[in-house]
């Protein structure tokens, strides 16, 4: 049993900031190229790990572009699974998907969602969570009770690399998988690879779009993962432009000194300056808040709503 996995996508008709108006057309170029490594392969199936779509108001995303995704469903010529990622729901509940979110398109047109064990294969879908505390992890993963390829949409760490603010450690992630199996995830953008902890082997390859201009997204390689079931994870590239051809690197590096100006004057007259990159920065800075827990999870959800459009 051989399955090809592949990070977030964020298909969106408006490039994000810094991207390039050729963001979608480059988007749809990659995933043709994993049409194509899925057959090379030969795989059994694919899974989508989350984020197919970038905006959850619909009518931030055309017909066009659903009608794009669909007919890659047909191309792979095997079973495409998809497990929905944050982006893909609204106010964190799954029933929005078939009521009012894009993604529900595509599986009444031949993907099938991924939660729980998949039928006939030895995959088992993780869905976003919203809070991924120890009781809603432990609940997700209660039927994973024999060996197989968790895939799911979830803030995983590795060891040594846990984020303060959005994590779920990997090693804890191993003991509700009963310390065994493998499992690939989805919602991390900056690849994580392939590693070990509690007994289970990760892999997280990184999103497949390049929706910010950071160093990480700038520099790193767009590659998708191969799953087999007697020798686990393989890193597959997948052919891809050069940033300087996504990204609107000189536009970014004028306002980057701008700032640096900015920054400096500040600190010259004893103001103190927060350096805001984006929506996740600001999130991080908001939970690092002595707030109200309450008033900190409504503040992280208002940010994280004006970011995708709703």
């Amino acid at each position: 049993m051989k399955i090809l996995c592949i990070g977030d996508i964020h298909l969106s008709d408006q490039p994000p900031g810094w991207c390039t108006d050729d963001y979608l057309t480059d988007l749809f170029v990659i995933l043709e190229h994993t049409v194509d490594k899925a057959r090379e392969l030969k795989v059994d199936a694919v899974v989508w790990a989350g984020d197919v779509f970038h905006h959850k108001a619909p009518s931030r995303t055309s017909h066009a572009t659903v009608q794009r995704a669909l007919s890659l469903i047909e191309a792979y010529h095997a079973p495409l699974f998809i497990v929905p990622g944050n982006h893909d729901i609204q106010y964190d509940r799954l029933d929005s998907i078939f009521a009012t979110q894009p993604l529900g398109t595509l599986l009444r047109g031949g993907a099938e969602m991924l939660q729980g064990w998949a039928y006939d294969f030895p995959i088992y879908g993780v869905p976003w969570l919203g809070k991924f505390t120890d009781d809603a992890v432990t609940e997700a993963l209660a039927s994973f009770d024999r060996p197989g390829l968790v895939i799911a949409h979830a803030p995983i760490f590795p060891p040594g690399f846990e984020n303060p603010f959005e994590c779920y450690k990997a090693a804890d992630w191993a003991d509700r998988m009963g310390n065994q199996g493998y499992c690939y995830y989805g919602h991390v953008h900056e690849a994580h690879k392939i590693y070990e902890a509690g007994g289970v082997t990760f892999c997280n390859m990184g999103a497949i779009s390049r929706g910010s201009l950071s160093e990480a997204d700038r520099d790193r390689s767009i590659k998708v993962a191969l799953w087999d079931e007697s020798a686990g994870f393989t890193a597959v590239p997948v052919p891809y432009r050069p940033a300087d051809e996504v990204f609107k690197v000189m536009e970014a590096r004028a306002k980057k000194d701008a700032e640096q100006s900015l920054n400096g004057f500040l600190a010259a007259v004893g103001e103190v300056s927060l350096e805001i990159s984006g929506p996740q920065a600001v999130v991080e800075y908001v939970q690092g808040m002595d707030l109200d827990e309450d008033v900190r999870e409504m503040v992280t959800e208002l940010v994280r709503q004006a970011a995708d459009g709703d």
